[in-house]
């Protein structure tokens, strides 16, 4: 349960640090057709501080979400006693 809710908070982190990083063509220059793509980091730039935490964000959601799913295997495996089937076959027949 705690990792479902850890999951959904950071979607909402993630959602978040997204709408807060600035566009790829948000720049003065190339609105009126300024290259860009020549800058030293490539057409991106510098990846600053909110791509970074977006990075984190997702690769920490992604292997939740992977946990969470080796976690929900685990809790489903049906495991069938032979008790179980014992007692099954040595009723008597039905009529």
């Amino acid at each position: 349960m705690l990792i479902k809710i850890l999951l959904v908070i950071l979607a909402v982190m993630i959602v978040g640090s997204i709408m807060l990083q600035q566009g790829k063509g948000s720049d003065l220059g190339s609105a009126f057709g300024g290259g860009s793509s020549d800058s030293l980091f490539g057409p991106l730039g510098p990846s600053n501080f909110f791509s970074k935490l977006t990075w984190g964000l997702i690769t920490v959601f992604f292997i939740l979400c992977l946990l969470l799913a080796y976690i929900s295997k685990q809790e489903l495996t049906l495991n069938v006693s032979e008790e179980l089937i014992e007692e099954v076959f040595n009723e008597p027949p039905v009529e």
